[in-house]
């Protein structure tokens, strides 16, 4: 169910079989493949004792699946270096964790990382000593899955949060803590409505990940090394084949025979891509020698183009560097003694070589702490030649709706786009066809085209350089396809759901301690999330973003002056979340105000004193009865981003969509001037881009294309808004998580706040 095929080595063109047998992640050998943990004993490639599987008790018949994760500081090999890195396990390549719908995942993690002062530290003023070095866990992320934390009631203590064992991002371990034991149930059966579907689903199926996740610690943690892949169902679940259908030719049918015969001559490899800073570097990396080379770590550099221009290419110890992007083979260099690299697996530049009549399936993770991709593949002889990429899956889920169980559905097709804009956290499943007849072999170049990510607040422009990541060889081919790809979109069975109770049955019900009101769905409200440049906290302490979180509605109560225009929506003070100043306008709030030092976290909005801190936190009411009661189903939030750079927005334990242009101005009462998003161009937004950036239709809410709206990361361009829905309906989502900027650098320097879904009893109404 499982196999994902082994691949043998291959010679590397300059140096040997013999160097890339002793060395795999030098450049242009053979792609190798991360080890697997794996519910299948035969599927399994994970060292001796980092993998235990065992059978869960009940009539599922689900496993139980179990990773090691030792944290530690060690020696790695990393594209063609010998480097100390914070990593799991002493590798860089961590294991993929394989799971089915209704098996419980669970990784058992131990911190034995060295003393060490994290290098984005000085803006936070977090409240470590550097002998702590503390890490955690979010071991599902992507997972509509438990964190297993939620707040205990009448309980002072309540130690939930930084105890729960599910997918729980607020435990906190300092080097030397006992191993701890997370454990997450993958649901077999899920509520629906979660993904706008019916009845009840299986997990969805498709790619996510695990990764460190304690705040001011996160991006040098995951640079480092401390992440890998996480996959529910057969790695090859999603790819389906369609007939044409002869009535109506922009439709196809359910081929089964067809997706059997597709399945069995598709290989599938699994894609890591990391990036990495080095510095006092033995030999550049196309520096030819066969000696080890050695490097220093040095998380402090990352994305130093902005600060020192051109990535240059270094051609002899003589030359002063070439900036020709085309020489650039995962890596770009500043100096002799600095390197960056862009590595997939590990490898700089690595290989992958396709057979006639096979097709290849890459299952792509951006395990990158901050690098934005945006890939394309290119012909490595004609660059005018471009192959599609086409799409089985995207942030872990299918894009297509879900429907009802039906013998006689009717599949969408696959999506094939030019480019894909692949932000930090991002997943992606792309299937590259060499089953159809092709009479000359050809190679092409997955590339990561230049970026300009925005404009920082010194002036300089946020760049990400042009770098080629990876070579594809197809051989040719004799045979002829005769199948269109179709995508397995999430089919439910039809539950009967309760009816729910009428209000005035309800008893009252307050809300917990330190949380600010709910969406009243009557009023039409919706959420508004503003990532703001700079903070500070109410002790003093400066931050380089932070959060402002309000409850928006339309102005006034005629409703025959609806729709509006977004300006003339009105923010509810009440139920804002942010810095208050004196003058009653609201500033960012940063995670460091709710961050108490040592793993403590500020529910209650109390200080020291016992009196209100004026740092209430964001609470969704989830009655799964009847969610639209609580306003918890098809949830507006718009993100705005106020600040000048490109920012990526995730929320945990949650799959959202992009709005519908209908819906923002009939349900929501917001009148559009043209399409809902402004142009969807990633630049600096003041001043205009003078290099054109990506257009990323995949996450624009005027997209035509509905079988691509559904994501769990999603970009937020200067000076933007990104329309998003999202439900909180499922069990699985109550507890306390976080949203934040997935680019890491952000997060850990203000740029995450904290949510709480919780659920009331029953027959309550929320005072």
């Amino acid at each position: 169910m499982f196999a994902v095929i082994a691949l043998a080595l291959a010679a590397d063109p300059s140096h040997g079989q013999t160097l890339c047998e002793q060395d795999p992640t030098l450049g242009e050998c053979e792609l190798v493949l991360p080890p697997v943990c794996s519910r299948d004993p035969a599927s399994s490639t994970a060292p001796s004792g980092v993998c235990d599987v065992t059978s869960l008790h009940g009539p599922s018949g689900g496993k139980r699946v179990e990773i090691g994760l030792k944290a530690t500081t060690g020696k790695i090999q990393v594209g063609g270096y010998a480097v100390s890195t914070e990593n799991y396990n002493a590798s860089y390549l961590s294991p993929v964790v394989e799971a089915l719908p209704g098996d419980t995942v669970a990784a058992r993690i131990q911190n034995s990382l060295d003393a060490r002062q994290p290098s984005g530290s000085q803006t936070g003023g977090h409240a470590h000593h550097a002998s702590d070095n503390p890490t955690n866990l979010h071991f599902f992320h992507g997972g509509i899955v438990t964190p297993r934390n939620a707040r205990v009631p009448n309980d002072p203590a309540d130690q939930a949060a930084t105890q729960g064992n599910g997918d729980n991002i607020y435990t906190y371990f300092k080097r030397g803590s006992a191993p701890f034991v997370y454990e997450v149930p993958i649901p077999s059966g899920l509520d629906a409505r979660v993904i706008d579907g019916a009845g009840v689903i299986p997990h969805p199926t498709g790619l996510n990940w695990y990764h460190a996740h304690l705040h001011g610690y996160a991006s040098d943690q995951v640079t480092g090394g401390l992440s890998g892949l996480l996959s529910v169902g057969d790695a090859k679940a999603n790819l389906v084949a369609c007939k044409q259908d002869l009535v109506d030719p922009a439709k196809c049918k359910d081929d089964p025979n067809g997706t059997a015969a597709l399945k069995a001559r598709t290989d599938v490899r699994y894609a890591l891509l990391r990036d990495i800073s080095l510095k006092e570097i033995s030999a550049p990396p196309e520096a030819g020698t066969t000696a080890p080379k050695t490097a220093t770590w040095a998380p402090e550099l990352n994305g130093w183009l902005q600060q020192h221009g051109d990535c240059k290419v270094w051609r002899t110890a003589q030359d002063p560097g070439d900036p020709n992007a085309k020489l650039r083979k995962g890596y770009c260099q500043q100096d002799r003694d600095k390197a960056w690299l862009f590595t997939v697996n590990g490898q700089r530049f690595p290989t992958i070589k396709v057979e006639g009549g096979r097709n290849l399936l890459l299952r792509f993770g951006n395990l990158s702490s901050n690098v934005v991709y945006w890939l394309e593949l290119s012909n490595e002889q004609d660059d005018n030649d471009k192959e599609k990429l086409l799409l089985l899956g995207l942030d872990g889920v299918v894009p297509a709706k879900p429907v009802l169980a039906d013998p006689n559905r009717q599949p969408a097709k696959a999506t094939a786009v030019d480019d894909l804009v692949f932000m930090p956290a991002s997943r992606a499943e792309i299937l590259i066809r060499n089953d159809c007849l092709r009479t000359k072999a050809k190679t092409y170049i997955l590339r990561t085209k230049g970026v300009i990510a925005g404009r920082l607040n010194n002036g300089l422009a946020d760049r990400w350089p042009e770098i080629q990541l990876m070579r594809i060889e197809l051989a040719p081919s004799t045979v002829s396809c005769t199948e269109e790809i179709a995508l397995n979109a999430v089919a439910g069975r039809l539950e009967l759901a309760g009816a729910g109770l009428r209000k005035e049955n309800r008893e009252a019900v307050t809300k917990p301690e330190g949380c600010v009101d709910d969406i009243d769905p009557a009023k039409a409200e919706h959420r508004r999330v503003t990532f703001v440049d700079g903070g500070e906290t109410s002790d003093g302490r400066a931050t380089s973003w932070s959060v402002k979180t309000e409850i928006v509605r339309p102005p006034g109560d005629d409703p025959t002056k609806l729709p509006v225009p977004y300006g003339d929506f009105v923010s509810d003070n009440a139920k804002t979340v942010g810095m208050k100043q004196p003058d009653g306008e609201f500033l960012g709030m940063p995670f460091e105000e709710y961050d108490l030092g040592n793993g403590k976290i500020d529910w209650k909005n109390k200080d020291a004193n016992g009196n209100d801190a004026k740092r209430p936190h964001v609470c969704i009411f989830v009655d799964p009865d009847d969610p639209a009661q609580k306003g918890g189903l098809q949830q507006l939030w718009v993100l705005k981003n106020e600040t000048g750079e490109l920012h990526n927005f995730h929320i945990h334990q949650m799959k959202f969509r992009l709005a519908t242009a209908d819906e923002l101005t009939t349900r929501f009462k917001i009148k559009l001037d043209g399409p809902p998003a402004e142009p969807s161009e990633i630049c600096a937004h003041p001043p205009a881009c003078t290099t054109p950036g990506p257009v990323y239709k995949l996450y624009d809410t005027s997209s035509s294309d509905q079988n691509t709206r559904w994501h769990d990361t999603i970009p937020m361009p200067p000076g933007r808004r990104v329309y998003v829905i999202m439900s909180f309906v499922a069990g699985e989502q109550i507890g306390r998580y976080v949203f934040h900027c997935h680019i890491l650098k952000h997060e850990d320097t203000g740029l995450m706040a904290p949510i709480e879904v919780w659920n009331p009893p029953p027959r309550a109404v929320i005072q």
